[in-house]
């Protein structure tokens, strides 16, 4: 069933046929399905779900409808983010998938400014982009303060976006940058505990924000929330973030779980 499903999508991708709703339904199913071949032993997926589904919001996107355009693009966005991230550990590869889908971004805010999806996606995509381009690069193109005003668009859109995406990521931007004196001054670890207790305030069960959290609070020196957090991730068998996603958080949370027990 899995394999006619994949033959059918491939025939839509290669005829070009369909109405945009329709190509865009069929890239959500095989979106659905990007995490079933996923290796917990390598953390890597098999790509021919996410491929599909690339091409597929592609060709969605060259609708006439404002609104259809709009989810085309937000969701292919996301798809980079998933291919980059899930089906390939080659450095090189991940670098030329987040740089097509960081372009794509920025370029699709030109034309759709008022969109949470794509301003969230465009603000992950930077993120991600920046950790395999490295700190240099990042900060000669401004990525800290680009992704905290993407995520502060997307918050003032949609705050529930993406399981409260836009403060998740906005909590992340400010632990994960340096905060320099009159250079890069916004940084603060205060306020990245505040915005990722509100993304969970607002999406109690997503396990990236737990996660996120807790290394904020082991930072500032709460170690035993940071603990309880952290192992609340570990043990959960909430799987809405998706098979790989889910694999992926507990893995990276149980390898600083057993780090912090050992310090």
């Amino acid at each position: 069933m899995k394999k006619a499903f994949l033959i059918i999508a491939g025939l839509l991708c290669l005829w070009n046929v369909g109405s945009a709703d329709e190509l865009i339904a069929t890239a959500d199913s095989l979106y659905e399905h990007r995490g079933d071949s996923f290796d917990t032993e390598t953390q890597i997926a098999d790509s021919a779900e996410i491929d599909l589904a690339i091409d597929l919001y592609r060709q969605a996107m060259e609708s006439s409808s404002y609104d259809t355009k709009v989810e085309a693009t937000w969701k292919l966005l996301r798809a980079y983010y998933f291919k980059g991230n899930f089906t390939t550990d080659d450095k090189e590869l991940k670098k030329r998938i987040y740089d097509d889908g960081k372009k794509l971004g920025v370029e699709s805010l030109e034309h759709f400014p008022e969109s949470a999806g794509i301003n969230l996606w465009t603000a992950i995509l930077y993120g991600v982009w920046a950790e395999e381009y490295g700190k240099l690069k990042a900060a000669r193109e401004g990525a800290a303060g680009k992704i905290r005003d993407y995520c502060q668009k997307a918050i003032q859109l949609d705050s529930l976006f993406g399981d409260a995406g836009g403060y998740r990521i906005l909590g992340r931007v400010h632990f994960k940058s340096p905060k320099i004196p009159f250079i890069l001054g916004w940084p603060s670890k205060e306020k990245s505990q505040r915005y990722l207790e509100r993304a969970i305030a607002l999406a109690p069960d997503n396990l990236y924000g737990k996660q996120y959290l807790a290394e904020v609070l082991y930072e500032r020196d709460q170690k035993d929330k940071a603990i309880s957090l952290v192992q609340e991730v570990v043990v959960s068998d909430n799987n809405s973030l998706g098979i790989a996603e889910t694999a992926r958080v507990k893995k990276e949370s149980t390898e600083i779980l057993e780090k912090w027990l050992k310090d």
